[in-house]
C-alpha cells in the first residue's frame, strides 16, 4: 500500500512537472568564464571586464526550445551584426532582464517576463521561468548585453541598433547558443546555470558601436571643409 501511494505520488510530482514552465538561473561572475569582457576594437581581443559601476550594462536573455543557431550562426558576436537575437526573433523566447553587479564582469538577473511591459519578479529562489519551455525538457540559449548610455530596455535597444544612424556610442554584444540545456522544474531536475560550462554559455565580449553622422551633419562639414579652403587662398 505505501509502495503504492509512494509511486502515484512521483507519478503525480512527474506529471505535473511535466506541463510547469522550465527555470533557469540566470547570473554571471562567479568565475572568470562567465563574465562579460569589453573590447576597444570590435572583433578584437578583451581588454578588461565591464564596469564593476552597478546599472552600466543591462542583459537580455533568450530562450528556444527549437532553434540552434541564428541565420545559421552559433558564435558570440559583437558590434555591428546581423545577427542579433533581437531582430531575429522567431522561435525565440525572451526569458528575463539582468544588470551587471559591482564584481567586474559580473551580472545577475533583475526581472522576468516575456516583454518589455510584462517584467514579472523573479522566483523565489533567483531562477527565472522559462514560459516557452516545460521543466525537464531542453532548449538552446542565447544573451544580448549593452551599455546602459542605450537604455534600460529591449525596445530601447531595438530602436538604438536600427536607427540606421545611432544617436550615442554605445557598446553591444552577444553570447555563444549554447547547447541542449535541460531547465529545471523545481523538483526533481535542478536548475541549470545559464552561463558556465557546457551545454551552458561562457562568458562574451561587448564591441562599440559608432554614431553614424546625419546626412545634414556630413554636409556642414563638407561646407566647412570648402570655407577653410577658400579662406586659405584667400590669404
Amino acid at each position: 500500500m505505501k509502495k503504492s501511494i509512494l509511486t502515484l505520488a512521483i507519478a503525480g510530482v512527474l506529471a505535473s512537472s511535466a506541463f510547469s514552465q522550465g527555470l533557469i538561473a540566470f547570473s554571471g561572475g562567479i568565475s572568470a568564464s562567465t563574465r562579460i569582457s569589453t573590447n576597444s576594437v570590435v572583433g578584437g581581443p578583451a581588454t578588461g571586464r565591464a564596469s564593476s559601476v552597478a546599472g552600466t550594462f543591462y542583459m537580455a536573455l533568450f530562450a528556444s526550445a527549437a532553434n540552434t543557431s541564428i541565420n545559421g550562426n552559433t558564435a558570440a558576436i559583437s558590434g555591428t551584426n546581423a545577427n542579433y537575437v533581437f531582430n531575429n526573433l522567431a522561435g525565440w523566447t525572451l526569458v528575463g532582464i539582468a544588470t551587471n553587479t559591482t564584481t567586474a564582469g559580473g551580472f545577475v538577473a533583475a526581472s522576468q517576463g516575456t516583454s518589455d511591459a510584462s517584467q514579472a519578479a523573479l522566483n523565489g529562489d533567483g531562477s527565472l521561468s522559462v514560459s516557452s519551455v516545460a521543466g525537464g525538457a531542453n532548449a538552446q540559449i542565447v544573451a544580448v548585453a549593452w551599455s546602459a548610455t542605450i537604455g534600460s530596455t529591449l525596445t530601447s535597444l531595438e530602436q538604438w541598433y536600427n536607427s540606421g544612424s545611432p544617436s550615442t556610442f554605445g557598446l553591444i554584444g552577444q553570447s555563444a547558443i549554447s547547447g541542449a540545456l535541460t531547465l529545471g522544474n523545481g523538483a526533481l531536475v535542478g536548475t541549470p546555470q545559464a552561463f558556465g560550462p557546457s551545454p551552458s554559455t561562457p562568458g562574451f565580449l561587448i564591441g562599440g558601436v559608432t554614431p553614424t553622422p546625419e546626412p545634414g551633419t556630413l554636409a556642414l562639414c563638407a561646407l566647412g571643409g570648402a570655407s577653410m579652403l577658400l579662406f586659405r587662398r584667400k590669404k
